[in-house]
């Protein structure tokens, strides 16, 4: 079972109206709780559960001769806890594709969190 992600963005001179920012939806997607810029050396670390919903959903809007980088990595358990399970969709599901029924605001920027 994945239990965390992490993003490495590798986007120098990435521009803000080019899109491809990392957002990061409520369990119940009604409104995206964060929305990432996806800039050079950018980390964003965040746990993995069944209903951790996140992606960029809006096509890019970059140059054709750009393209949006990151590296991801993932920890993973045997198990995780019944808590963080929604197995009402799928046993076995890899990705949960969800509707929007919120809305992410193009602000605010994900503030920086000494969690660890």
């Amino acid at each position: 079972e994945r239990r965390v992600n992490l993003f490495l963005f590798l986007n120098g001179g990435w521009e803000e109206s080019w899109g491809g920012h990392l957002e990061l939806w409520h369990q119940n997607m009604s409104g995206c709780a964060a929305r990432i810029a996806p800039k050079r050396n950018r980390v964003v670390i965040f746990s993995s559960t069944d209903f951790s919903y996140h992606g960029h959903p809006q096509p890019l809007a970059c140059p054709s001769n750009r393209s949006r980088r990151s590296l991801a990595s993932y920890y993973y358990t045997a198990e995780r806890p019944r808590a963080e399970r929604d197995r009402a969709h799928s046993p076995d599901h890899l990705t949960l594709w969800q509707e929007r029924r919120g809305r992410c605001p193009r602000k605010p920027e994900m503030k920086r969190r000494n969690t660890l």
